[in-house]
């Protein structure tokens, strides 16, 4: 999967915001699981080239085909068993009162209504573990919402509302969470300081004493070692880390001569003592070579 460029905040906050009254709670719930598909799921041209649109339409339809979700919702039914108690009673009260529809994509699959089902029952569930026509129904509930089709004050509406919050929140917070954050660095705001910082365009908050002192990559080449290891990013660093990316940058620039010498300059400019010139010999011992070649009149 490849994922969108995509602030994962957008996504969580309607999650967070679904812990409302049921009516509330549902449409803040399905708009999370509406960004989730079409902002970090799936990309527009796979949708596309499944269905000729990217309607939201062909998004429901391709994670009704996600084998990977189908199987996973009946892991979670497994799991937990009061979740299973609530989806075979949901089950039950549409058998009952089917959620019918004017047209008919229950049991369906395919991105062509023409080519769905026409002898299948409508508007049920067959079973707990029929997770096409649990995402239908979450579909459903939403165009009623939406378009106004739901009443507050009707009983079979509120309860419709109440099984359409209770089995999404249930799947996104324990399926669709955790697979945004096992793919996300956090805090997200790092992501860009790291790169700006290993660039030499951000400093580092340093602890000094009972203070605390500003160092920007250049600088932490020579600082003292009591001050690492350094946090960043949720994980420690040490000088030996912070050498490695400088190398690292060094090595990409080598196509480049002008920014080559320009983050030499940045490393060298940075020792102010003998001792800290024999550090940089020591530090760059590998990458050395390479300048030289690059920069045949460079003073290393």
């Amino acid at each position: 999967m490849l994922t969108n460029m995509v602030d994962i905040s957008l996504i969580k906050n309607w999650h967070e915001k679904a812990k409302e009254d049921y009516f509330s709670r549902y449409i803040f719930e399905y708009l999370a699981f509406e960004a989730f598909l079409k902002k970090y799921k799936y990309r527009e041209d796979e949708i596309r080239h499944k269905s000729g649109n990217i309607k939201e339409r062909s998004y429901i339809q391709n994670i009704k085909n996600d084998a990977d979700y189908s199987s996973k919702w009946s892991e979670l039914l497994t799991n937990k068993k009061d979740f299973k108690k609530v989806v075979q009673e949901l089950t039950v009260f549409l058998q009952n009162e089917p959620l019918v529809s004017d047209v008919n994509w229950w049991s369906c699959t395919s991105f062509d209504c023409g080519q769905c089902p026409t002898n299948n029952p409508k508007g049920i569930i067959v079973n707990e573990t029929d997770f096409v026509n649990v995402v239908e129904f979450w579909y459903q509930v939403r165009n009623n919402l939406f378009h106004a089709g739901k009443n507050p004050d009707n009983k079979r509406d509120e309860k419709l509302v109440a099984y359409a919050y209770a089995t999404l929140s249930v799947f996104f917070e324990d399926i669709l969470l955790p697979e945004i954050e096992q793919r996300t660095m956090h805090p997200a705001i790092w992501e860009e300081f790291e790169h700006k910082f290993f660039t030499g365009k951000a400093e580092a908050m340093v602890k000094v004493g009972n203070s605390d002192a500003c160092a920007n990559v250049y600088e932490l080449l020579f600082t003292d070692e009591k001050f690492f290891p350094l946090i960043l990013n949720g994980k420690q660093i040490d000088r030996a880390y912070i050498i490695d990316k400088l190398s690292f940058n060094l090595t990409n620039l080598y196509g480049d001569p002008y920014l080559l010498k320009e983050e030499w300059d940045n490393i060298t400019r940075t020792a102010r003592t003998p001792e800290d010139k024999a550090k940089i010999a020591e530090y760059f011992s590998s990458v050395i070579p390479l300048v030289k070649d690059a920069i045949p009149d460079l003073e290393v």
